[in-house]
């Protein structure tokens, strides 16, 4: 076996490759000192208990790779999402994390060498630490090793979030390895050159980024365990003090309070999917175009695993705060647009993953949507119900709401009805050649329907 299959094959220390049944990942003889002192140090298991890092099981050594250290069988995750994939709160959950696990690794003689955020995902919603192999040894006087990385690829794109707009984040897409500080200190409100906080970490800083050297007193000098540990304290603080990014703009708040058609209409569309949930309990449910997360709340009670998928990033930013609320909480919230989803980025463009090759379920729903995609985004129909059917491995909940819908005249009250093949007969036309119909709801006072596919 190659390392060309490998899936992470940047740090010397190990790699990741998908193996028959699953990921696994090797230790270089290179990182056995640091791989041991985490075992057994209690740092690792610290952390597991903490939710902080995803654990793991040593398993016997193979000949597909000879020479390596230790073999490990990280916990499978079914769905990893990238930093443009997150919301505001959820940036602010791993600047939290990361100075979380630094401070706990301080205390048995460990550090973070890196600061990637890609080293980081959400699993139900719990912002862990994937990269086993990200600790390096640390003693008192050493620098700031991942700082100058700390503060390009993981607070810069925060603070654009928080003085700019949430749609900073992606940026990311365009420059995996973070943005340089001089692009992101001109483009911060020249106010923040007032803030002890921007100013030294992003404005002062990004004086050296091209110095090769780079003479920033935090890196250039070493700082012994006490002074390292109020850094991180206070990287914590201002974090938490930015609760919230300065612009709001959705046009999604509220929207079962204030845009529903009816009271009637959300009880009865409730019961039918409670229904249909219930009597096929799926492993994993995709709730596309989410919106503030009900029904993906509603999927959880009938699901192992719920991925709630939503174009508006204040949305997004609802379903994770309330899915931080709740004990055992099995939803994971994505943002994605689904006319633009995420392609393959990095090295051979298969470094980072397409979203729609990561995001499989055995159920897919999608509710009150497909008229968006296909109005809004001028998607044919034919497009979503292949869409749908690549996504699921076995059913899919669709509602359609047809051109007379209030919602649909107000969509195409400035382009004009130019869409003639958006029908109910095309709808079910177009999914027949994926799906057999199983159910069919419609709504008393409504135009809207419900209906549960099965795929061929």
């Amino acid at each position: 076996m190659s390392l060309l299959q490998a899936i992470s094959y940047k740090d010397p220390a190990g790699f990741v490759v998908k193996l028959e049944d699953g990921y696994y990942r090797y230790i270089a003889p290179d990182y056995a000192l640091e791989f041991d002192h985490l075992s057994e140090s209690g740092l690792y298991q610290n952390l597991v208990e903490q939710e902080l890092m995803i654990p793991h099981a040593e398993v016997l050594l193979d000949d597909k790779f000879p020479g390596y250290y230790k073999k490990i069988f990280p916990q499978q995750l079914a769905f990893i999402s990238y930093p443009f994939e997150w919301s505001y709160a959820q940036w602010q959950q791993m600047l939290l994390a990361y100075t979380r696990i630094n401070k706990l690794s301080l205390a048995h003689g460990m550090i973070l060498k890196d600061a990637s955020p890609y080293n980081f995902t959400f699993h139900n919603d719990k912002c862990v630490l994937i990269d086993t192999l990200s600790f390096s040894f640390y003693k008192d006087g050493d620098p700031w090793i991942a700082y100058r990385q700390f503060c390009e690829e993981s607070l810069s794109p925060f603070l654009l979030m928080h003085y700019k707009d949430p749609l900073w984040s992606k940026l990311y897409r365009g420059s995996i390895t973070g943005l340089p500080l001089p692009f992101v200190s001109s483009h911060l409100p020249f106010r923040t050159r007032f803030d002890v906080f921007c100013l030294i970490h992003i404005h002062l800083h990004s004086r050296f980024s091209n110095d090769k050297k780079d003479k920033s007193e935090t890196t250039r000098q070493g700082l012994n365990k006490e002074k390292l540990n109020i850094l991180f304290e206070t990287i914590i603080k201002n974090v938490l003090a930015k609760k919230q990014p300065l612009l709001k703009n959705s046009i999604w708040d509220h929207y079962y309070e204030n845009d529903i058609e009816s009271e009637g209409y959300i009880i009865a569309k409730t019961e039918v999917i409670t229904k249909w949930l219930a009597e096929i309990r799926p492993d994993v449910t995709i709730d596309l175009g989410a919106n503030t997360g009900k029904f993906s709340r509603l999927a959880s009670q009938f699901s192992k695993s719920v991925y709630a998928v939503e174009s508006d990033a204040y949305c997004v930013d609802e379903i994770y705060k309330s899915n931080m609320q709740i004990k055992d909480n099995n939803v994971t919230s994505i943002l994605a647009d689904l006319a633009d989803p995420s392609p393959g980025l990095g090295w051979h463009n298969e470094e980072k993953s397409p979203l729609l090759k990561r995001l499989k379920g055995e159920m897919v729903m999608a509710l009150a949507l497909i008229h968006h995609l296909c109005l809004s985004r001028n998607l044919p129909i034919p497009f979503v119900a292949r869409l749908f059917s690549e996504m699921t491995t076995q059913y899919a909940i669709v509602e359609f709401v047809p051109k007379e819908d209030p919602k649909c005249k107000l969509l195409l009250q400035h382009k004009g009805d130019i869409f003639e093949y958006y029908t109910e007969e095309d709808f079910i036309n177009s999914f027949e050649h994926h799906f057999r119909l199983i159910a069919c709801h419609p709504f008393e006072k409504s135009l809207r329907k419900l209906f549960l596919w099965e795929k061929l």
